[in-house]
């Protein structure tokens, strides 16, 4: 099957911030440039039509307070800049935020809340960032979203089944054929449980800041030279 979709955990920044010597704010900073990078990257793959990049995790916001003030100060810049991103125009890129985003501060959501609408007439590819996000937290959010429509018969039980349930997520994304990791962590602590049932799996030893273009072709050259079955 073709890659349509395809998912990153840009791991790794700190680990790279302390092997290099530099600031975690510039590491932070490198990281969020590498991630225009890849957007910039995947135009030579028209065929992808969604991405989605792990922001930050839930159990990150237990962080200290300090490192979350580098993270929030990197963000609300970030947000203010998306839309002047040249790519987000020329590309048709709509942004999209996952997560519990409530926990971030209220200039914050206000500003992903702008550059949503924004962004939301694009339609050549679609980016999801998944901010306060935790894939066990999602399902047990879908949950409560289900069992308010079922409360307001608005829903029926026989009408639940494996793909109606996707309503009730954060976003009716597309399931990633390929997700990325990268720092050689080989696991996916957390992300897109429910979506992740059948993406295929590839694991960068890179740190995140360290990721190429190079990098990115081998893993789609990999993809294409599997074999998917899907239980069949």
């Amino acid at each position: 099957m073709e890659l349509t979709s395809i998912a990153f955990i840009p791991d790794g920044n700190r680990r790279y911030a302390f092997r290099s010597g530099i600031e975690l704010a510039k590491s932070y900073q490198l990281g969020t440039e590498k991630a225009w990078d890849v957007l910039n990257w995947l135009v030579d793959y028209p065929k992808i039509r969604a991405g989605a990049f792990y922001t930050l995790s839930l159990e990150n916001l237990a962080r200290s307070k300090a490192e979350l003030a580098v993270l929030f100060k990197l963000f609300e810049k970030e947000l203010d800049k998306a839309m002047d991103r040249r790519i987000i125009e020329t590309e048709k890129i709509s942004l999209k935020f996952i997560g519990r985003t409530a926990a971030f501060p209220k200039r914050i959501q206000q500003k992903m809340r702008e550059v949503e609408e924004f962004t939301e007439d694009n339609n050549k590819k679609t980016i999801y960032l998944a901010l306060g996000y935790n894939g066990q937290a999602e399902i047990v959010d879908a949950a409560k979203k289900f069992a308010e429509s079922y409360k307001n018969n608005s829903v029926s039980l026989s009408e639940l089944n494996e793909s109606s349930f996707n309503k009730f997520l954060y976003a009716e994304m597309p399931n990633p054929d390929l997700i990325i990791r990268t720092s050689g962590t080989q696991r996916l602590s957390g992300f897109l449980t429910y979506q992740s049932a059948y993406s295929e799996l590839f694991f960068c030893p890179k740190f995140w800041p360290e990721f190429s273009k190079q990098d990115l072709d081998s893993a789609i050259t990999d993809f294409n030279e599997r074999n998917r079955k899907f239980g069949k």
